[in-house]
């Protein structure tokens, strides 16, 4: 593997920026090799590793110095190389994975990049098509007002070079009452909300935040530099765990080998593994989708009392089917135990341990698959990681990218003032870790194939972030910062912004300045949906010779609690 150069501190205490560019594709070649050497569980063997064709452009098409892109790219790489090895055992020859790294590179937008009748994200949402078609879990949660949307933003602190990032969660009436603010406050702008709720943030020192939000149970996290939060405890702790994350539990250790499906109808990785995916927003329904895209058959449930974000439902339910699940009474927990009974995959990506309550917790399902002589892969995907002090807390994706460092290298590459925090132009550890999940789901599946027992895996927001300002990894040059910009005139991106908001600046530039939006085999249209014809999203990353095993959805997205009762085919 080539040895990446790199100089300390281009982006501030921690970063590690290369000195020499590599192409795209060269570059994700040599961060295949590393993350192969250092994930438990997958192949090191170079022959395989060399089966995967990189191709696409040299210079990125996300902007800033993070390498999301070849993360991206990687990740998919290495679950096409675990496809292949479960096709393998199922008698299927894949022949080689391709990879598209400009294609990778859209991932983490997905959910920006859709179609209907030939209207984008931002007109289905204008004119009711999405709350047409099904039942309304948004109920307005940020895009009621203005408060409301800039109850999820990066603001300064008492201590002028040390910003810090608010989230409501998905009740900010309750998060702006907890500071004196009024949630429908009659504002002209979104900027003028900004300035209302900044002039109650800055009374607080970063360190009163947090006791403050962790009183109310809210989310929150200092804008940290990389190398601040290597140093903090629980930054520590999470270093201890590898990126690729599974073991093999105690309990049910005896059980038989799981064989996979026969190759007769499907010839795609998953085939006849069932999925139970109990997660609301991006993370979890990203991992979900993919799953589903790789032949597994997906139950997405969810509560009809709980608020989702009603938009991802037309891209991130796509090849699933949606249920409508009460679990505070006896009738649903009851529906979900019997869905259980025949999983193979349970997806949680609530707050660590907080199914326990319910029931269905790590150790409740693993004694229901003990019970049915049949082993379980159990997945955690949460901000923090499974241990540590903080492993509990609730978070986002923009609670990693605060966290991690992430937001802090954005600020200084943007060139703002010290400690000014900007979220990383994309969903990015959302994505990532819906694909860091399946690899870890693929892996486990494979060696329940191979040796019986029960699987438990961990997938971390902040972990994926981590990996991305390690010095192996790399950051990308202001040059090439700069060189990007360039080439796409991305909008100016700044702390207040909104994800949804940032979504928009990188997909117009796209839209205007490149051809990256119309490449043929890029989107896959679904004639009709629930919300429509001509149903259009992004097509599956993973691509094999033989197309037959290639991932794809054998349906289009459906609305959220689409049906109240569902069983496995």
């Amino acid at each position: 593997m080539t040895v990446k150069t790199t100089t300390s501190g281009g982006y501030g205490p921690g970063t590690f920026v290369d000195v020499e560019y590599t192409p795209l594709p060269a570059e994700c070649r040599r961060l295949l090799h590393h993350f192969a050497e250092v994930s438990p569980g997958f192949t090191s063997d170079a022959s395989i590793l060399d089966q995967v064709d990189f191709h696409g452009e040299d210079l990125p098409i996300i902007p800033g110095p993070l390498k999301s892109q070849v993360m991206s790219a990687v990740c998919h790489a290495m679950i096409g190389i675990v496809g292949k090895e479960i096709c393998a055992l199922r008698g299927i020859e894949t022949g080689k994975v391709s990879i598209d790294v400009d294609k990778a590179g859209l991932y983490p937008a997905t959910p920006v990049l859709m179609s209907i009748d030939g209207k984008g994200l931002a007109d289905i949402v204008k004119d009711g098509t999405i709350r047409r078609a099904g039942k309304d879990l948004d109920r307005g949660v940020l895009t009621k007002n203005n408060m409301h949307f800039r109850s999820w933003a990066i603001f300064p602190t008492k201590d002028p070079q040390v910003w810090y990032q608010i989230m409501s969660n998905l009740n900010p009436p309750a998060f702006l009452r907890a500071y004196n603010l009024d949630s429908e406050a009659v504002t002209a702008t979104r900027d003028e909300a900004y300035d209302l709720i900044k002039a109650e943030i800055v009374k607080y020192s970063a360190a009163e935040l947090d006791q403050k939000n962790m009183e109310h149970g809210f989310c929150g996290q200092t804008c940290y530099t990389p190398a601040q939060w290597r140093q903090t405890s629980m930054g520590q702790r999470l270093a201890a765990h590898p990126l690729i994350n599974y073991r093999r539990v105690a309990l049910g250790a005896d059980l038989p080998p799981v064989p996979f499906q026969s190759a007769k109808h499907d010839q795609r990785p998953l085939a006849g593994i069932k999925v139970i995916e109990l997660a609301r927003v991006i993370a979890g329904p990203a991992m979900g989708a993919a799953l589903a895209s790789l032949g597994a058959e997906v139950i997405k449930v969810q509560s009809p009392n709980l608020p989702d974000l009603q938009p991802l439902s037309v891209q991130l339910t796509a090849g699933k089917q949606t249920m409508a699940v009460d679990l505070t009474t006896e009738a649903g927990k009851k529906k979900l135990h019997t869905l259980i009974e025949g999983a193979d995959v349970i997806i949680q990506a609530f707050r660590l341990r907080s199914l326990e309550r319910r029931g269905f917790g790590l150790e409740d399902v693993l004694e229901t698959a003990r019970a049915r002589g049949k082993g379980i892969v159990y997945i955690d995907l949460n901000c923090y990681g499974p241990d540590g002090y903080y492993a509990e807390r609730p978070g986002f994706q923009q609670i990693a990218d605060a966290a991690s460092g992430c937001s802090y290298v954005c600020g200084k590459a943007y060139g703002f003032d010290e400690g000014v925090g900007v979220l990383p132009s994309l969903p990015i550890a959302d994505m990532l870790s819906g694909a860091v999940g399946v690899i870890d789901t693929m892996l486990a599946l494979r060696d329940r194939a191979k040796y019986g027992g029960s699987y438990h895996a961990a997938v971390s927001l902040t972990a994926v972030d981590a990996a991305q300002l390690e010095e192996v990894v790399g950051l990308y040059s202001p040059e090439i910062v700069k060189k990007i910009q360039d080439k796409y005139r991305f909008a100016p991106m700044t702390p207040d912004l909104h994800v949804e908001e940032l979504l928009a600046v990188i997909g117009n530039a796209w839209k205007d300045n490149s051809d990256l939006l119309g490449r043929d085999g890029y989107m896959v249209k679904f004639p009709g949906t629930a919300w429509g014809k001509d149903h259009t999203i992004l097509s599956p990353i993973v691509a094999y010779e033989n197309s037959s095993a290639s991932p794809r959805w054998l349906h289009g997205p459906v609305p959220y609690c689409a049906t109240s009762s569902a069983e496995w085919a």
